[in-house]
């Protein structure tokens, strides 16, 4: 069956167009009813200018990324549409989105934007990634506090400068107003650098915050910055000591579990070790006996070399096991006339390293 020529313009350009895009999603697997389809790949087609979805009613994830797109539009249809990918595209302009009230994912990195706007009336959008645009001031974002869903939020890599006094930084009052913000990335603006202690004075200013650009803001890292928030340098100093305080206490606690364990473990490996001692020493009985019926019948020379064999062999792992079996005994009588401190500084060699190492990276 020969294939179906898709449509192009005079320069050569695919044309985005309905009987396109059922051509293409019959090529994905997909269906050529447009109002069946609930996803379209429309990525890396060299599309210059969206069109031809207005039957594909049903769909809620649109891959358009990678494309030569100027301008978002012919998406009034698509109202149960949630997830939208637009990134490495031209697009210079966030518009044509105000029947999309059902958007949660919209993703516009890599793109040619300069202004943040028309986005106000999407109250479901969750996800919104601007990275890598053409964003300079507050001005061109301060919208985004009119988006009150919007609880993860990509601005790196735009060209964001610092504006106004530490106290009263116009940027941080936008993400204040932003009650879900959760992940936040703002790396490679020139506007972080001109933050004395950039992280700790976001993550004291914003305290939902759980990720910031490329690290995760863990519990102990929490507690320190809202130390230094509220007390500054000597609270965090307070907070330091508190959290190793705490964990010197886990620790003791781990040794004396230790403690208590140990003379467990060791009867119970003594038990294992004499239990198949016992079973080996009662396969060589047998086999011994065996043999020498064998001399008393005048059996075949092959049948006694086999039962030697086989006698030396259980004979080997019998001395294994009870070399095994008298290390347990000796470890068992040392651990018993230990001091607790020396138990204590035996089984916590381990644990003290991992703190040196922690306390290294503080």
């Amino acid at each position: 069956m020969k294939k179906k020529q898709l449509e192009r313009d005079e320069q050569g350009n695919l044309i985005m167009n309905e009987q396109n895009i059922i051509e293409i999603c019959e090529k994905e697997g997909l269906y050529e009813y447009p109002e069946l389809n609930s996803k379209l790949y429309l990525h890396f087609k060299a599309f210059r200018k969206i069109g031809g979805l207005d039957n594909f009613i049903n769909v809620k994830t649109l891959w358009l990324e990678n494309n030569f797109i100027t301008r978002i539009e012919g998406l009034e249809n698509l109202q149960q549409l949630t997830h939208l990918f637009l990134q490495n595209n031209l697009i210079q302009k966030i518009e044509g989105l105000r029947e999309n009230l059902e958007l949660i994912t919209l993703n516009l990195s890599n793109n040619c934007i300069k202004v943040v706007e028309n986005l106000q009336r999407l109250q479901k959008l969750s996800s919104l990634d601007l990275s890598t645009n053409k964003l300079q001031s507050v001005s061109d974002i301060w919208e985004l506090e009119l988006n009150q869903s919007v609880s993860n939020l990509d601005l790196s890599n735009n060209m964001l400068e610092f504006e106004g006094e530490h106290e009263d930084d116009p940027l941080l009052l936008i993400f204040k107003k932003m009650p879900k913000l959760k992940c936040l990335y703002l790396q490679r603006n020139n506007y972080i650098r001109s933050i004395q202690n950039y992280r700790k004075y976001y993550l004291a200013n914003l305290p939902e915050l759980t990720y910031l650009d490329t690290q995760p803001v863990f519990p102990n890292e929490r507690r320190i910055v809202d130390a230094w928030g509220k007390l500054g340098k000597e609270g965090e100093q307070i907070e330091r000591q508190k959290i190793k305080d705490e964990e010197d206490t886990k620790k003791q606690e781990y040794r004396e579990e230790i403690k208590k364990q140990l003379p467990v473990y060791l009867q119970s490996k003594i038990n294992f070790f004499q239990k198949n001692i016992n079973a080996i020493e009662t396969e060589i009985q047998e086999m011994q006996a065996r043999k020498q019926n064998h001399i008393e019948q005048n059996s075949q020379e092959i049948e006694i070399t086999f039962l030697d064999a086989s006698i030396n062999q259980k004979q080997s792992q019998l001395n294994e096991m009870n070399e095994l079996l008298d290390n347990m005994k000796v470890r068992q009588i040392r651990q018993n006339s230990m001091t607790e401190s020396q138990l204590i500084e035996q089984r916590g060699d381990q644990q003290e390293k991992i703190q040196i190492q922690l306390d290294e990276i503080d």
